[in-house]
Protein backbone atom coordinates (compact mmCIF):
# COMPACT_ATOMS: atom_id res chain seq x y z
CA UNK A 1 0.00 0.00 0.00
CA UNK A 2 2.59 2.62 0.78
CA UNK A 3 4.92 1.44 -2.08
CA UNK A 4 2.18 2.86 -4.24
CA UNK A 5 1.16 5.87 -2.40
CA UNK A 6 4.10 6.97 -2.35
CA UNK A 7 4.53 6.31 -5.98
CA UNK A 8 1.76 8.18 -7.07
CA UNK A 9 2.62 11.33 -4.88
CA UNK A 10 6.39 10.99 -6.69
CA UNK A 11 4.89 11.52 -9.68
CA UNK A 12 1.83 13.32 -9.80
CA UNK A 13 1.56 16.18 -6.80
CA UNK A 14 4.32 18.70 -7.98
CA UNK A 15 2.64 18.82 -11.34
CA UNK A 16 -0.57 18.56 -9.93
CA UNK A 17 0.13 21.96 -7.72
CA UNK A 18 1.88 23.99 -10.81
CA UNK A 19 -1.08 23.18 -12.87
CA UNK A 20 -3.84 24.13 -10.45
CA UNK A 21 -2.19 27.25 -9.99
CA UNK A 22 -1.75 28.08 -13.52
CA UNK A 23 -5.30 27.27 -14.32
CA UNK A 24 -6.59 29.58 -11.51
CA UNK A 25 -4.47 32.14 -13.34
CA UNK A 26 -6.04 31.05 -16.62
CA UNK A 27 -9.10 31.84 -15.05
CA UNK A 28 -8.48 35.28 -13.57
CA UNK A 29 -6.75 36.27 -17.20
CA UNK A 30 -8.62 34.73 -19.93
CA UNK A 31 -12.23 33.78 -18.32
CA UNK A 32 -13.69 30.53 -19.53
CA UNK A 33 -11.85 30.52 -22.57
CA UNK A 34 -8.72 29.96 -20.33
CA UNK A 35 -10.79 26.74 -18.42
CA UNK A 36 -11.48 25.43 -22.12
CA UNK A 37 -8.05 25.64 -23.51
CA UNK A 38 -6.79 23.72 -20.67
CA UNK A 39 -8.82 21.14 -20.54
CA UNK A 40 -8.44 20.45 -24.13
CA UNK A 41 -4.70 20.15 -23.38
CA UNK A 42 -5.44 17.66 -20.79
CA UNK A 43 -7.29 15.87 -23.18
CA UNK A 44 -4.32 16.10 -25.73
CA UNK A 45 -2.15 15.00 -22.96
CA UNK A 46 -4.20 11.75 -21.77
CA UNK A 47 -4.61 10.73 -25.58
CA UNK A 48 -0.38 11.20 -25.85
CA UNK A 49 -0.13 9.09 -22.50
CA UNK A 50 -2.67 6.34 -23.58
CA UNK A 51 -0.91 6.00 -26.97
CA UNK A 52 2.54 5.59 -25.22
CA UNK A 53 1.23 3.08 -22.17
CA UNK A 54 -0.76 0.60 -24.90
CA UNK A 55 2.75 0.41 -27.12
CA UNK A 56 4.49 0.04 -23.41
CA UNK A 57 3.01 -2.51 -22.27
CA UNK A 58 2.34 -4.33 -25.83
CA UNK A 59 5.17 -3.82 -27.89
CA UNK A 60 9.19 -3.08 -27.76
CA UNK A 61 9.02 0.29 -29.56
CA UNK A 62 8.12 2.59 -26.55
CA UNK A 63 11.15 4.19 -25.12
CA UNK A 64 10.78 6.36 -22.40
CA UNK A 65 13.76 8.56 -22.18
CA UNK A 66 12.43 9.81 -26.38
CA UNK A 67 9.31 9.98 -24.76
CA UNK A 68 9.96 12.13 -22.15
CA UNK A 69 12.12 14.48 -24.54
CA UNK A 70 8.68 15.12 -26.22
CA UNK A 71 7.09 16.09 -23.23
CA UNK A 72 9.49 18.33 -21.40
CA UNK A 73 10.93 20.52 -24.20
CA UNK A 74 7.45 21.98 -24.95
CA UNK A 75 6.72 22.15 -21.11
CA UNK A 76 10.45 24.37 -20.58
CA UNK A 77 9.57 26.14 -23.96
CA UNK A 78 6.13 26.98 -22.99
CA UNK A 79 7.35 28.22 -19.11
CA UNK A 80 10.02 30.03 -20.56
CA UNK A 81 7.65 32.05 -22.85
CA UNK A 82 5.21 32.44 -20.28
CA UNK A 83 7.31 33.97 -18.00
CA UNK A 84 9.51 36.55 -20.45
CA UNK A 85 6.22 37.31 -22.07
CA UNK A 86 3.26 37.11 -19.64
CA UNK A 87 1.20 40.11 -21.41
CA UNK A 88 0.89 38.14 -24.70
CA UNK A 89 0.38 34.65 -23.34
CA UNK A 90 -2.05 35.45 -20.48
CA UNK A 91 -3.82 38.37 -21.97
CA UNK A 92 -6.56 40.23 -19.95
CA UNK A 93 -8.88 39.54 -22.44
CA UNK A 94 -10.45 36.52 -23.92
CA UNK A 95 -7.71 33.58 -24.81
CA UNK A 96 -9.61 33.68 -28.09
CA UNK A 97 -8.32 36.62 -29.09
CA UNK A 98 -4.63 35.72 -28.76
CA UNK A 99 -3.08 32.97 -31.00
CA UNK A 100 -0.56 33.20 -28.08
CA UNK A 101 -2.53 32.67 -25.52
CA UNK A 102 -4.30 29.86 -26.99
CA UNK A 103 -0.90 27.98 -27.72
CA UNK A 104 0.30 28.68 -24.13
CA UNK A 105 -3.09 27.55 -22.59
CA UNK A 106 -2.88 24.33 -24.23
CA UNK A 107 0.15 23.09 -24.78
CA UNK A 108 1.45 23.28 -21.11
CA UNK A 109 -1.40 21.16 -19.75
CA UNK A 110 -0.68 18.66 -22.79
CA UNK A 111 2.84 18.52 -21.78
CA UNK A 112 2.48 17.92 -17.86
CA UNK A 113 -0.18 15.37 -18.72
CA UNK A 114 1.85 13.40 -20.96
CA UNK A 115 4.80 13.34 -18.86
CA UNK A 116 2.47 12.17 -15.18
CA UNK A 117 0.10 10.29 -16.75
CA UNK A 118 1.47 7.08 -18.39
CA UNK A 119 2.77 5.75 -15.06
CA UNK A 120 -0.61 6.41 -13.16
CA UNK A 121 -1.82 4.15 -16.30
CA UNK A 122 0.98 1.76 -16.18
CA UNK A 123 0.80 1.45 -12.13
CA UNK A 124 -2.36 -1.06 -12.30
CA UNK A 125 -0.15 -3.59 -14.30
CA UNK A 126 2.23 -4.27 -11.54
CA UNK A 127 -0.53 -4.72 -8.81
CA UNK A 128 -0.38 -8.32 -9.52
CA UNK A 129 3.56 -8.97 -9.99
CA UNK A 130 4.46 -11.55 -7.99
CA UNK A 131 1.61 -12.90 -6.71
CA UNK A 132 -0.51 -16.27 -7.72
CA UNK A 133 -3.76 -14.72 -7.85
CA UNK A 134 -5.68 -11.38 -7.11
CA UNK A 135 -7.64 -12.50 -4.70
CA UNK A 136 -5.38 -11.79 -1.34
CA UNK A 137 -5.41 -8.44 0.70
CA UNK A 138 -2.06 -7.67 -0.39
CA UNK A 139 -3.18 -6.96 -3.85
CA UNK A 140 -6.19 -5.16 -2.40
CA UNK A 141 -3.56 -3.15 -0.31
CA UNK A 142 -1.82 -2.15 -3.72
CA UNK A 143 -4.83 -0.55 -5.04
CA UNK A 144 -6.00 1.04 -1.60
CA UNK A 145 -3.00 2.82 -1.56
CA UNK A 146 -2.87 4.02 -5.19
CA UNK A 147 -6.44 5.17 -4.99
CA UNK A 148 -5.13 6.87 -1.61
CA UNK A 149 -2.58 8.98 -3.31
CA UNK A 150 -4.91 10.05 -6.31
CA UNK A 151 -7.81 11.07 -3.75
CA UNK A 152 -4.73 13.02 -2.32
CA UNK A 153 -3.86 14.67 -5.05
CA UNK A 154 -7.17 15.10 -6.90
CA UNK A 155 -8.55 16.86 -3.47
CA UNK A 156 -5.18 19.18 -2.95
CA UNK A 157 -5.71 20.02 -6.85
CA UNK A 158 -9.46 21.22 -6.43
CA UNK A 159 -9.12 23.00 -3.08
CA UNK A 160 -5.91 24.69 -4.22
CA UNK A 161 -7.19 26.21 -7.83
CA UNK A 162 -10.82 27.44 -5.56
CA UNK A 163 -8.99 28.87 -3.24
CA UNK A 164 -6.24 30.71 -5.34
CA UNK A 165 -8.82 31.90 -7.60
CA UNK A 166 -10.10 34.41 -4.89
CA UNK A 167 -6.41 36.05 -4.77
CA UNK A 168 -5.47 38.99 -6.50
CA UNK A 169 -3.75 38.29 -10.09
CA UNK A 170 -1.08 39.66 -9.26
CA UNK A 171 -0.01 38.09 -6.59
CA UNK A 172 -1.14 34.94 -8.26
CA UNK A 173 1.13 35.23 -11.11
CA UNK A 174 3.81 36.20 -8.70
CA UNK A 175 3.08 32.58 -7.00
CA UNK A 176 2.25 30.99 -9.91
CA UNK A 177 5.43 32.11 -11.59
CA UNK A 178 7.70 30.97 -8.58
CA UNK A 179 6.19 27.25 -9.24
CA UNK A 180 6.34 27.63 -13.25
CA UNK A 181 10.20 27.80 -12.01
CA UNK A 182 11.01 25.13 -9.42
CA UNK A 183 9.37 22.73 -12.26
CA UNK A 184 11.35 24.46 -14.78
CA UNK A 185 14.17 23.41 -12.56
CA UNK A 186 13.11 19.95 -12.39
CA UNK A 187 12.03 19.03 -15.54
CA UNK A 188 15.55 21.04 -17.28
CA UNK A 189 17.40 18.09 -14.96
CA UNK A 190 15.45 15.30 -15.89
CA UNK A 191 15.97 16.48 -19.12
CA UNK A 192 20.13 16.66 -19.14
CA UNK A 193 19.87 13.18 -17.77
CA UNK A 194 18.45 12.06 -20.69
CA UNK A 195 20.37 13.95 -22.57
CA UNK A 196 23.57 12.05 -20.94
CA UNK A 197 22.53 8.90 -21.14
CA UNK A 198 21.49 9.30 -25.06
CA UNK A 199 25.44 11.00 -25.34
CA UNK A 200 23.40 14.02 -26.51
CA UNK A 201 25.65 16.79 -24.90
CA UNK A 202 29.14 16.25 -23.97
CA UNK A 203 29.61 15.22 -20.63
CA UNK A 204 31.60 17.78 -19.00
CA UNK A 205 32.60 17.30 -14.97
CA UNK A 206 30.11 20.29 -13.92
CA UNK A 207 27.45 18.98 -15.94
CA UNK A 208 28.01 15.51 -14.36
CA UNK A 209 27.47 16.94 -10.83
CA UNK A 210 24.97 18.82 -11.56
CA UNK A 211 22.75 15.65 -13.17
CA UNK A 212 24.15 13.75 -10.62
CA UNK A 213 22.46 16.14 -7.93
CA UNK A 214 19.22 13.82 -6.09
CA UNK A 215 17.28 17.01 -5.38
CA UNK A 216 14.20 15.88 -7.18
CA UNK A 217 12.15 15.76 -3.06
CA UNK A 218 13.28 18.90 -2.65
CA UNK A 219 11.46 20.41 -5.90
CA UNK A 220 8.44 18.56 -4.32
CA UNK A 221 8.70 20.22 -0.63
CA UNK A 222 9.72 23.06 -2.49
CA UNK A 223 5.95 23.20 -4.16
CA UNK A 224 4.55 21.93 -0.74
CA UNK A 225 6.09 24.97 0.73
CA UNK A 226 4.66 27.64 -1.82
CA UNK A 227 1.27 26.12 -1.56
CA UNK A 228 1.57 25.83 2.02
CA UNK A 229 2.36 29.91 2.01
CA UNK A 230 -0.38 30.40 -0.27
CA UNK A 231 -3.34 28.92 2.07
CA UNK A 232 -1.84 30.91 4.96
CA UNK A 233 -1.92 33.71 3.16
CA UNK A 234 -5.65 33.17 2.12
CA UNK A 235 -6.68 32.60 5.65
CA UNK A 236 -5.04 35.92 7.00
CA UNK A 237 -6.73 38.09 4.07
CA UNK A 238 -10.13 36.14 5.12
CA UNK A 239 -9.84 36.89 8.70
CA UNK A 240 -9.26 40.76 7.85
CA UNK A 241 -11.83 40.58 5.15
CA UNK A 242 -14.72 42.65 6.61
CA UNK A 243 -18.47 42.20 6.50
CA UNK A 244 -20.02 44.87 3.89
CA UNK A 245 -23.48 45.44 3.16
CA UNK A 246 -26.80 46.97 4.78
CA UNK A 247 -28.93 43.58 3.53
CA UNK A 248 -28.92 40.76 5.62
CA UNK A 249 -29.26 38.29 2.60
CA UNK A 250 -25.68 40.11 1.45
CA UNK A 251 -24.40 39.25 4.76
CA UNK A 252 -25.15 36.33 4.93
CA UNK A 253 -24.18 35.38 1.57
CA UNK A 254 -20.73 36.67 1.97
CA UNK A 255 -20.46 34.54 5.30
CA UNK A 256 -21.34 31.41 3.06
CA UNK A 257 -18.76 32.28 0.56
CA UNK A 258 -16.03 33.30 3.61
CA UNK A 259 -16.77 29.41 5.04
CA UNK A 260 -16.93 27.85 1.31
CA UNK A 261 -12.88 29.11 1.16
CA UNK A 262 -11.95 28.39 4.80
CA UNK A 263 -12.95 24.85 4.17
CA UNK A 264 -10.97 24.82 0.97
CA UNK A 265 -8.23 26.26 2.87
CA UNK A 266 -9.05 23.86 5.63
CA UNK A 267 -8.55 20.52 2.53
CA UNK A 268 -5.07 21.98 1.51
CA UNK A 269 -3.77 22.04 5.00
CA UNK A 270 -5.09 18.38 5.71
CA UNK A 271 -3.45 17.22 2.16
CA UNK A 272 -0.30 19.11 2.26
CA UNK A 273 0.06 17.35 5.86
CA UNK A 274 -0.77 13.63 4.68
CA UNK A 275 1.63 14.53 1.53
CA UNK A 276 4.36 15.25 4.05
CA UNK A 277 3.58 12.49 5.87
CA UNK A 278 4.24 10.39 2.85
CA UNK A 279 6.91 11.58 1.68
CA UNK A 280 9.10 11.72 4.71
CA UNK A 281 7.64 9.23 7.58
CA UNK A 282 6.15 6.32 5.29
CA UNK A 283 8.72 6.46 2.92
CA UNK A 284 11.66 6.01 5.31
CA UNK A 285 9.65 3.16 7.14
CA UNK A 286 9.08 1.58 3.45
CA UNK A 287 12.69 1.94 2.88
CA UNK A 288 14.09 1.13 5.49
CA UNK A 289 16.01 -2.28 5.55
CA UNK A 290 14.56 -5.54 6.50
CA UNK A 291 16.31 -7.99 9.49
CA UNK A 292 17.19 -11.13 8.17
CA UNK A 293 17.95 -13.58 10.86
CA UNK A 294 20.92 -15.25 10.59
CA UNK A 295 20.65 -19.12 9.31
CA UNK A 296 21.20 -22.00 11.58
CA UNK A 297 23.83 -24.21 10.33
CA UNK A 298 22.64 -27.65 9.54
CA UNK A 299 24.86 -31.19 8.51
CA UNK A 300 24.32 -33.83 6.53
CA UNK A 301 23.12 -37.43 8.87
CA UNK A 302 23.10 -40.33 6.62
CA UNK A 303 22.45 -38.07 3.42
CA UNK A 304 19.85 -36.01 4.89
CA UNK A 305 18.72 -33.24 6.82
CA UNK A 306 17.26 -34.37 10.28
CA UNK A 307 15.33 -31.00 12.01
CA UNK A 308 13.02 -32.58 15.49
CA UNK A 309 9.76 -30.88 14.92
CA UNK A 310 9.88 -29.67 18.60
CA UNK A 311 12.33 -27.37 17.21
CA UNK A 312 10.02 -25.90 14.09
CA UNK A 313 6.61 -26.25 16.01
CA UNK A 314 6.10 -22.47 16.92
CA UNK A 315 4.74 -21.37 13.43
CA UNK A 316 7.43 -19.01 12.62
CA UNK A 317 9.74 -18.89 10.21
CA UNK A 318 12.95 -20.83 10.53
CA UNK A 319 16.15 -20.41 8.43
CA UNK A 320 18.81 -22.85 7.72
CA UNK A 321 21.69 -23.11 6.01
CA UNK A 322 23.59 -26.22 4.53
CA UNK A 323 26.92 -25.66 2.94
CA UNK A 324 28.26 -27.71 0.58
CA UNK A 325 32.03 -28.82 -0.61
CA UNK A 326 32.65 -26.31 -2.87
CA UNK A 327 31.75 -23.51 -0.18
CA UNK A 328 28.66 -22.78 -1.20
CA UNK A 329 25.65 -22.13 1.68
CA UNK A 330 22.31 -23.40 0.45
CA UNK A 331 19.87 -21.50 2.90
CA UNK A 332 16.38 -22.73 3.51
CA UNK A 333 13.31 -22.05 5.55
CA UNK A 334 10.57 -24.22 6.98
CA UNK A 335 7.50 -23.05 8.71
CA UNK A 336 5.02 -24.70 10.69
CA UNK A 337 1.19 -23.55 8.83
CA UNK A 338 -0.91 -25.99 10.23
CA UNK A 339 -1.43 -28.76 12.74
CA UNK A 340 -0.43 -31.17 10.19
CA UNK A 341 0.96 -28.92 7.43
CA UNK A 342 4.88 -27.41 6.71
CA UNK A 343 5.62 -25.35 4.40
CA UNK A 344 9.39 -25.74 3.12
CA UNK A 345 11.43 -23.86 0.81
CA UNK A 346 14.52 -22.26 -0.41
CA UNK A 347 15.28 -19.16 0.88
CA UNK A 348 15.02 -18.10 -2.67
CA UNK A 349 12.39 -17.60 -5.41
CA UNK A 350 12.05 -17.77 -9.11
CA UNK A 351 11.41 -14.18 -9.51
CA UNK A 352 13.89 -12.35 -7.22
CA UNK A 353 16.66 -14.73 -6.87
CA UNK A 354 18.10 -15.40 -3.38
CA UNK A 355 17.01 -12.14 -1.50
CA UNK A 356 15.74 -14.20 1.18
CA UNK A 357 12.63 -13.62 3.23
CA UNK A 358 11.48 -12.17 6.58
CA UNK A 359 8.65 -12.43 8.85
CA UNK A 360 6.44 -9.32 10.18
CA UNK A 361 4.04 -10.57 13.24
CA UNK A 362 2.33 -13.52 11.57
CA UNK A 363 3.47 -12.87 7.48
CA UNK A 364 6.11 -14.43 5.45
CA UNK A 365 7.48 -11.34 3.15
CA UNK A 366 9.85 -11.08 0.58
CA UNK A 367 13.22 -8.74 1.23
CA UNK A 368 13.27 -7.34 -2.62
CA UNK A 369 10.23 -6.88 -3.65
CA UNK A 370 7.91 -6.67 0.05
CA UNK A 371 5.19 -9.39 -1.40
CA UNK A 372 3.42 -10.53 1.33
CA UNK A 373 3.46 -14.75 1.18
CA UNK A 374 0.10 -16.41 1.87
CA UNK A 375 1.44 -19.04 4.47
CA UNK A 376 -0.83 -22.04 3.37
CA UNK A 377 1.21 -21.31 -0.17
CA UNK A 378 4.58 -22.26 0.90
CA UNK A 379 5.79 -25.23 -0.57
CA UNK A 380 4.15 -24.64 -3.56
CA UNK A 381 5.43 -22.87 -6.49
CA UNK A 382 4.31 -19.79 -8.33
CA UNK A 383 4.82 -16.21 -8.40
CA UNK A 384 7.11 -15.21 -5.23
CA UNK A 385 6.94 -17.91 -3.46
CA UNK A 386 10.00 -20.05 -1.87
CA UNK A 387 11.52 -22.65 -4.26
CA UNK A 388 9.64 -25.37 -2.88
CA UNK A 389 11.80 -28.97 -1.64
CA UNK A 390 10.64 -31.87 -0.83
CA UNK A 391 10.49 -32.87 2.47
CA UNK A 392 9.47 -35.95 4.54
CA UNK A 393 7.95 -36.49 8.25
CA UNK A 394 9.46 -39.43 9.98
CA UNK A 395 9.57 -40.65 14.05
CA UNK A 396 9.17 -36.80 15.44
CA UNK A 397 11.48 -35.18 12.67
CA UNK A 398 11.29 -33.51 9.24
CA UNK A 399 13.98 -34.91 6.77
CA UNK A 400 15.23 -32.79 3.64
CA UNK A 401 17.48 -35.03 1.63
CA UNK A 402 20.69 -33.50 0.67
CA UNK A 403 20.75 -34.24 -2.57
CA UNK A 404 17.99 -32.27 -3.17
CA UNK A 405 19.57 -29.40 -1.66
CA UNK A 406 22.39 -29.83 -3.61
CA UNK A 407 20.59 -29.40 -7.01
CA UNK A 408 19.73 -26.38 -6.08
CA UNK A 409 23.11 -24.72 -4.84
CA UNK A 410 23.35 -22.37 -8.23
CA UNK A 411 20.80 -20.16 -6.64
CA UNK A 412 23.31 -19.09 -4.40
CA UNK A 413 26.42 -18.70 -6.01
CA UNK A 414 26.02 -15.08 -6.05
CA UNK A 415 23.47 -14.78 -2.93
Amino acid sequence: MIHYLIAVLDNTLPTAVVFSLFLALALRTAGKDGRTFCLQGLLLGLAAALVYSVLKRNTGIAVREYYDLGTHLPSLAGILFLLLCPRRTLPLEKASGSASSRLCLTLLPAAWAAAVLPNLLLYPFEFAVGMPSVYNLDFLSRIAGYCLGLLLVLLLSFSLCSAAGKFPRRLLFALCALCLLILFASQGLALARILITRNLIPRFPWVMSLVLLDIQNGFAFALMGLTLFLAFLLMARLRHEPISGSNPAQRRKQKAAQRKQKGFLLLIFICLLASALSLTLLRRYENREAEISPPTEVFSVNGFIVLPLDTINDGNLHRFVYTVKDGTGIRFIVIKKSNTAYGVGLDACDICGPTGYFQRKDQVICKLCDVVMNKATIGFPGGCNPVPIAFSLSQGALLIRIEDLEAEKDRFKNG
